[in-house]
């Protein structure tokens, strides 16, 4: 590759308390926790950031407080190396989360919206030349979806390939992909979780979430769809062609907090770099297997020669289905 691969990521800050408990609570229980620390988080901070270490030129668009955990981020952010020449500052202060972590690393997460919840339009338009000029614009749903529609239509524009993530996926389809807009989007990455509520399909394993995966190329025929299963690997079905699958990688994990952000900052760097879509898989879910490792939303976000390195040494790579 002899062109650094440009990204602008519209979407969230986010400041999180960590809770490690003995296991997730049950309703109306009260539940110690064993410890706590302190982390950056927020999707759209952690794709940024995953982009960055994968090598990748980024640009960061969204908003923080007035306050010290805003401080904290944006410092982060400029150790990162990434533009923040597009993060707002708000009064009502930095967006919140509180992952709940048991011992076999699973989590659940408490978030507080706040300055995620009033990115804006005008945020966006601040950013437009960066947009324009970015191999990819990489979006989540922890903002407004008027703000990332208007990020949408700037990239298509500009012809801007757009890879979207929908998480948490509090809308349907047609909210927060409207017809209008969807031609523009050229992927699509939810989760198991997300890709059942929005496809309507229980996903569960690779053939269901190949069915999952077609059943949202069939809502929004030209999109590329990408499901996620966490440990076991992720199918992608292309907007042409046949589908792919990939294995997880089996390693000790110990927070699984950051996992989908490694793979979507490495996915969308791979598209970018314009690797074969099998190779950008294997990278993507290299990344993601390699965050689950270290605890901390982005402290546990791969470097690229980490993630060749797992690549290097595994047997895991993608086959058709």
């Amino acid at each position: 590759m002899n062109r650094v691969p440009r990204i602008v990521v519209v979407g969230s800050l986010v400041s999180d308390l960590v809770l490690w408990v003995p296991r997730l609570p049950r309703r109306h229980e009260t539940l110690l926790a064993t410890a706590h620390a302190s982390h950056a988080g927020g999707k759209g901070l952690c794709q940024a950031v995953s982009a960055r270490r994968c090598g990748a030129d980024v640009a960061m668009v969204g908003r923080v407080g007035t306050d010290d955990f805003g401080l904290d981020l944006l410092g982060l952010l400029d150790r990162e190396g990434v533009d923040r020449s597009a993060v707002s500052r708000d009064e009502i202060g930095t967006s919140l989360g509180i992952p709940l972590i048991d011992p076999n690393g699973n989590n659940a997460i408490i978030g507080v919206p706040r300055a995620n919840a009033r990115v804006t339009v005008a945020d966006v338009e601040q950013a437009s030349e960066a947009i324009a000029a970015a191999d990819v614009l990489l979006l989540q749903m922890e903002v407004p979806l008027d703000a990332c529609h208007a990020a949408v239509t700037i990239a298509e524009e500009a012809k801007t390939s757009v890879v979207w993530n929908p998480a948490p996926a509090e809308w349907g389809v047609d909210e927060f992909l409207p017809q209008e807009i969807s031609p523009f989007v050229s992927w699509l990455t939810p989760n198991e979780i997300e890709a059942s509520e929005l496809s309507s399909v229980e996903v569960s394993d690779h053939a269901s979430a190949l069915r999952a995966a077609n059943c949202l190329n069939e809502q929004r025929p030209g999109i590329g769809v990408v499901v996620t299963l966490g440990g076991a690997g992720a199918v992608v079905r292309p907007p042409a062609g046949r589908a792919l699958q990939i294995k997880g990688h089996e390693v000790d994990a110990v927070d699984t907090t950051g996992a989908g952000d490694a793979f979507n900052g490495a996915f969308a760097t791979a598209l970018a770099e314009r690797l074969d879509l099998a190779k950008a898989l294997e990278f993507a879910t290299a990344a993601g297997a390699l965050a689950t490792t270290v605890v901390g939303a982005a402290a546990g976000l791969p470097l690229r020669s980490a993630i060749q390195a797992q690549l290097h040494s595994s047997k895991i790579r993608a086959e058709l289905i």
